[in-house]
């Protein structure tokens, strides 16, 4: 297929693509928002040390969540776009395997705590958040069959009711004052409600656990590989909370992990997209890489769109959006805020680059690139944290996303024609840059942060669609799209 032909393609049938994306935003901006009340109740409640216990507690458990996961759902997202006919047969011992794993982690979990020399707030608090990976694990099995489907607001959705209550239950536990525990406890019950909602949807479908020896073995051979990937991946994205917490104590923990959640809050735009293109990279990469090289030239334009957008937010506002996330006891991690915009660029690009090299199964040479970056993480962690805070964690942050970066681009190009749109690139770049400028305008005349943000974003966005750095054509036929369903929904 001509590359001007499989862009065309691409176009064409990307509005499926971009609806689920879009729908996906949608519910994870109300996530955002429910997210950011939550920081803010208690960041206010718990204080700087408290803070950096519950996030502590977190990280602790994403590190058995990610050893839980190795690879699963990439694997079957994957194998269910090849071979849809085994669908059923393939999510069931997906769902045996996993039920296994994180029933095997949050017991791994809740023992080695106890052997460690962490502080009781976080002893105890791993154990009142021990059905946290439980759930979460479990719940992740709906979620390939949802995005194999493209049905993501279905996910959206259950994301945004079982946040919403476990924001209740902080804002109870603050009013009747019941303490650091019953805060942590709310994680679980997201998690709870979360599955069980995923649940329910997907009982019509009827997935349910099998087990196929033959077929679990296979399954396992794929995913782990690649989940070794993954796992090393998470470490060293993660692994500066623990070397923090193991040089500086709670408080430098807590001050970090409120700035580093602007990152963490931010970076679902970029998965989703990613995610979003999975089917299509594990059958195009092979097959038609033409269309797969016009994926990758529309997807990274949209990524740099986004992530431009949270530099625009951030560079002229970061001490006023960490001051309205918690309070002044935070906003020594302004400086973060920053750092961290301009890592999440790299970051979108990387998970792009990476979902091409997963469709290609490039497993050797994802855990080469994984160990390699992890290892330059922790080194470089360990070496300049002690000296500088929170501050070296998040360099070394933006520091590591280059460097994968370069690893993932140049394997990228040797796979299909990485074709980054240039022209469209300036474009965006000069939007943003006159959308800075136009922002700290707007600061020096003291309008309230949040309306000098909301005026930017207009600016940012107006620029670019006027500049073209979207493709106009497609965004014309992704909203006469939505409206033609919007018709066809409202005569029935």
């Amino acid at each position: 297929m001509a590359p001007r032909k499989a862009e065309k393609f691409m176009e064409k049938n990307s509005n499926r693509i971009a609806s689920n994306i879009l729908v996906q935003i949608a519910g994870r901006v109300l996530v955002l928002i429910l997210s950011l009340i939550s920081i803010k109740l208690i960041t206010n409640y718990l204080g700087v040390a408290g803070t950096g216990y519950y996030n502590t507690i977190i990280t602790y458990f994403t590190f058995f969540i990610t050893i839980a996961d190795f690879g699963l759902f990439a694997v079957g997202v994957r194998e269910i776009s090849r071979a849809p006919e085994k669908l059923k047969r393939i999510i069931g011992n997906i769902f045996t395997i996993r039920l296994v794993s994180a029933t095997l982690a949050t017991i791994l979990a809740c023992l080695i705590v106890f052997f460690t020399h962490y502080p009781p707030e976080i002893k105890f608090g791993v154990l009142a958040a021990a059905a946290f990976p439980l759930f979460n694990l479990s719940a992740s099995v709906f979620d390939i069959y949802f995005q194999y489907r493209l049905e993501m607001q279905k996910v959206a959705t259950a994301e945004v009711i079982s946040k919403f209550v476990a924001l209740g239950a902080v804002y109870l536990a603050i009013i009747f004052n019941l303490g650091f525990y019953f805060i942590v406890a709310s994680i679980s019950l997201a998690a709870f409600l979360n599955y069980s909602i995923k649940y329910l949807y997907s009982k019509k479908v009827g997935i349910k656990l099998s087990y196929d020896k033959s077929l679990v073995k296979w399954i396992i051979s794929l995913s782990l590989p690649l989940g070794l990937v993954f796992i090393v991946n998470n470490f060293y994205f993660k692994v500066d909370t623990l070397i923090l917490f193991y040089f500086k104590g709670a408080s430098e923990v807590g001050i970090y992990s409120v700035a580093y959640k602007v990152l963490e809050t931010t970076i679902f735009a970029a998965a989703y997209l990613a995610y979003s293109l999975k089917p299509l990279f594990s059958t195009a990469v092979n097959k038609d890489k033409d269309r797969a090289s016009a994926a990758v030239r529309n997807g990274l334009t949209f990524l740099l769109l986004m992530s431009l957008a949270i530099v625009v937010a951030c560079l002229p506002f970061s001490r006023e959006i960490i001051i309205f996330l918690s309070n002044n006891s935070f906003v020594a991690g302004a400086p973060v805020v920053i750092i961290v915009a301009f890592a999440a660029i790299f970051i979108y690009f990387n998970i792009l680059m990476g979902e091409v090299m997963i469709a290609k199964d490039l497993r050797r040479y994802l855990m080469f690139v994984a160990i390699f970056v992890l290892l330059f993480n922790i080194i470089t962690n360990i070496i300049f944290i002690p000296r500088y805070s929170f501050i070296a964690a998040a360099w070394t942050t933006l520091a590591s996303e280059i460097l994968l970066l370069i690893f993932g681009a140049g394997k990228v190009s040797t796979i299909i024609k990485l074709r980054p749109d240039f022209w469209r690139f300036s474009k965006l770049i000069f939007s943003a840059m006159v959308s800075i400028f136009v922002a700290f305008a707007l600061k020096n005349l003291e309008l309230y942060f949040i309306f000098a943000i909301i005026i930017s974003m207009l600016v940012y966005f107006g620029l670019t669609y006027l500049l073209g750095g979207i493709p106009q054509d497609l965004i014309k036929d992704y909203l006469l799209e939505t409206k033609n369903k919007w018709n066809h929904v409202s005569s029935q």
